[in-house]
């Protein structure tokens, strides 16, 4: 509404000014008349940019003309033509000026999503994690929903680390993490929490369906490295899953227990 009114107060102006022209008595002083008309011009083009200026000019080029002793002679003609100059110039140069500046909401935006993204992984980092599940957080205690908390740890990385090069230990996450892109919707929110650890956000879902989430995202990974990674590496995965609001309220409560969860069933992890 603000902007709205911005865009339209240099043509209200105008017209203000051009009724109080047909209004005024013959005998009345006019001499204000062509100041207001190209101030404006000016006010369009400051608060609305290029077509709200040249509306505006429209508006003030009749004005002009009316208030012409001449008629529409050569000064007349110059008046509206100068008029018009300005408001395209002026208006331009706002709306360049809105241009860039979008530009850079843009660009300071996408720094902002950049900045929370784990480099390797391309999925949201520690920080974006932690900001997110606070935003879900508030949502569902707010309309009263649940949500499922899902934690996925690779276990022995290290050790393909060791034996094999941290390029290829990196090359099992980057896979990890597609594998992970993959098996969840739209709606879910995925980051690397750790090192070898990462965590999903799975708005309205149960500690079932998290289940089989974790199921086919290990599944996945597990038909992507084969015959990549040598068998008795023994490279494994353990999952744990909370719930919102019966395992907790808070991010800590929910983080602790999911990885409670993930240690308990760490003994009988198949190797991938």
């Amino acid at each position: 509404m603000r902007e709205l009114g911005a865009s339209i107060a240099g043509p209200v102006l105008a017209f203000s000014v051009l009724l109080s022209r047909l209004l005024l008595p013959p005998e009345a002083d006019r001499g204000f008349i062509t100041p207001l008309l190209f101030a404006s011009v000016v006010l369009g083009a400051v608060f609305g940019g290029r077509r709200a200026a040249l509306a505006t000019a429209a508006l003030a080029a009749i004005g002009l003309w009316l208030g012409s002793s001449e008629g529409f002679g050569l000064g007349t003609a110059l008046s509206i033509a100068v008029a018009f100059a300005i408001g395209v110039v002026t208006g331009e140069l706002r709306d360049r000026a809105d241009r860039a500046e979008r530009d850079t909401e843009v660009a300071n935006a996408r720094l902002r999503r950049l900045a929370l993204r784990d480099a390797l992984t391309g999925l949201l980092d520690r920080r974006g994690f932690d900001y997110a599940l606070g935003v879900e957080l508030a949502r569902e205690t707010r309309r009263g929903g649940h949500f499922a908390l899902l934690v996925i740890e690779l276990v022995r990385l290290d050790t393909v680390n060791e034996r094999l090069g941290r390029s290829i230990g990196d090359t099992l996450l980057q896979v990890f993490a597609d594998a992970l892109e993959q098996r969840i919707r739209q709606s879910d929110i995925a980051a690397r929490v750790g090192g070898d650890d990462f965590a999903v956000i799975l708005p309205d879902t149960d500690a079932r369906g998290a289940e089989i989430v974790a199921s086919g995202i290990i599944t996945s990974f597990r038909t992507n490295v084969a015959g990549i990674i040598p068998d008795d590496v023994g490279v494994s995965a353990t999952f744990g899953i909370a719930r919102f609001p019966e395992d907790g309220r808070a991010s800590d409560q929910l983080l602790t227990a999911a990885a409670g969860r993930a240690a308990a069933v760490d003994s009988p992890a198949d190797p991938l």
